[in-house]
């Protein structure tokens, strides 16, 4: 039965693996990679697992704290790096879990996303400016640089079905959504990003991210409406406990659900009649920055309303 060590990749080609458990309590993360059999990964997969220790059945208080997973020390242990990560990666997640119910998910600042055309000594590109933002499980995500997307490199390696499954007769043109994500780090080292550009493959039109909060009507009810709207905001798969929350709309289908949608992008292009791969035409690639979600700052809402 193999052991698996902290921070030391594992290799199988099963495609069920027993192990043997021998991590301390606490909250440790599991990540996934499949890899085909020409050598490509898939995106990874990451799991919390909590393993909570014994607790005397008297002991009310332990009991809760073992409800809510937070890691706890008996008296004369030595504490070391897996207690410490444990620790922090707990109060991590309750942080990044009490911002996301607190402020929602989208760009807190920056991160607009532009298209440059070729010049003579440079290809096609998008630009992902600089900037800030929140996934849904409240983690932060921040590009301290401009972030580039080489457009025509990413154009010729779509296939032939992919390309034309992203044509949309209502815009003449090939539809692509683009999106930040956060990569987690290694203790110490700090998380990183990640941006994708996806071809939308749903029929016309693909949806775009839907509002987080429905209209309150400016009456009388208006407060209750707010109130009743938050009493119904708790949701039990936002918990990063619970693997990955569920796909919002405009995610596509096996990506990363806690990606974050930053602008759709539409490449005119016509279909040969003959059928086949869409051709491109001379307009420009239209950048829709508006549709994404953004978490406004209590400060900005006060100055548009006047205070």
């Amino acid at each position: 039965m193999p052991t698996l060590e902290l921070q030391r990749p594992f290799e199988t080609t099963e495609p069920r693996l027993r192990v043997e458990s021998i991590l301390l309590p606490g909250r440790h993360r599991f990540r996934l990679i499949v890899v085909d059999n020409d050598g490509i990964e898939s995106d990874p997969v990451d799991t919390l697992v909590t393993i909570v220790g014994q607790v005397p059945s008297g002991d009310a208080f332990g009991r809760a704290r073992e409800a809510r997973g937070r890691v706890f020390y008996a008296t004369g242990v030595l504490l070391d790096a897996q207690h410490l990560d444990a620790e922090q990666l707990f109060d991590h997640r309750w942080l990044g879990r009490a911002l996301s119910y607190l402020h929602g998910s989208g760009t807190l600042a920056g991160l607009e996303v532009t298209w440059e055309k070729a010049t003579g000594g440079r290809s096609e590109r998008l630009v992902v400016k600089p900037g800030i933002a929140l996934d849904r499980l409240g983690r932060i995500i921040e590009v301290p640089r401009d972030a580039d997307l080489p457009l025509d490199r990413w154009l010729d390696g779509q296939s032939d079905a992919h390309l034309i499954g992203g044509f949309k007769p209502s815009v003449q043109g090939v539809v692509a959504d683009v999106f930040v994500r956060l990569v987690p780090g290694e203790p110490g080292q700090g998380d990183g990003y990640e941006v994708n550009l996806y071809l939308r493959q749903e029929p016309d039109p693909p949806p775009l991210p839907t509002p987080a909060w429905p209209v309150f009507t400016r009456t009388d009810g208006a407060r209750r409406e707010l109130q009743d709207a938050i009493f119904a905001a708790w949701h039990d798969d936002d918990s990063s406990d619970q693997g990955d929350p569920k796909s919002l709309p405009e995610h596509v289908l096996g990506k990363d659900p806690t990606s974050v949608f930053l602008a759709r992008l539409v490449l005119p292009a016509t279909l040969p009649a003959t059928g086949g791969r869409p051709i491109r035409t001379a307009g420009k690639v239209v950048v829709d920055n508006r549709s994404r979600r953004f978490v406004y700052p209590p400060a900005a809402l006060a100055r548009w309303v006047g205070l």
